[in-house]
């Protein structure tokens, strides 16, 4: 069982932050967090920070999956955003098919880049919206070897983005 001591940092199960133990009632405590509010929450989903180490951590040499050159190294993926603000200057003349094919035609224009390029791993946003262009998509993906489709940026239980990879030895252009 854990014992608390008023002033004490603490985090939280299942929460992001820094909490301050304020208070100690029973079986529950009254915390604090970074913007100065506090609520009580019982001691079981109370855990005591501590500090680790930076040197204890062992850094394991050539262990991390193969990246093609011209794939970015930090982690961040080239990207497309569907939407269509971003992709023409007035979409006033246009229907909605209209809309959704050009949607879906700057899609495969990318993808190609990307095949071309050789890089594995995009991102696309098209929005949480009905989820009709995110379902073209990954139709398209599904029907083709060597593509998967991740759900990439979730917002209030809506994705907006996905995560595409490519085994780029199987992949054909769009």
């Amino acid at each position: 069982m854990n014992v608390f001591v008023p002033g004490e940092k603490v985090s939280i199960i299942n929460e992001t932050g820094i909490f301050i133990i304020k208070e100690i009632i029973s079986e529950n405590v009254i915390i604090e967090d970074e913007f100065g509010f506090r609520r009580m929450i019982e001691t079981k989903f109370v855990v005591k920070r501590r500090l680790i180490s930076v040197d204890t951590i062992q850094e394991k040499d050539n262990l991390s999956p193969h990246k093609s050159k011209n794939e970015p190294k930090t982690g961040v993926f080239p990207e497309i955003d569907l939407h269509l603000e971003n992709l023409v200057s007035s979409d006033s003349q246009m229907t909605a098919h209209e809309k959704f094919t050009f949607q879906i035609e700057q899609f495969k224009r990318f993808a190609n880049q990307m095949i071309h390029k050789k890089v594995t791993k995009f991102r696309v946003i098209h929005g949480i919206g009905e989820g009709k262009l995110k379902t073209e998509i990954r139709t398209l993906i599904q029907s083709r070897v060597g593509f998967t489709m991740h759900d990439d940026n979730i917002v209030n239980g809506k994705v907006g983005a996905s995560l595409i990879e490519m085994q780029v030895t199987k992949v054909i252009p769009f």
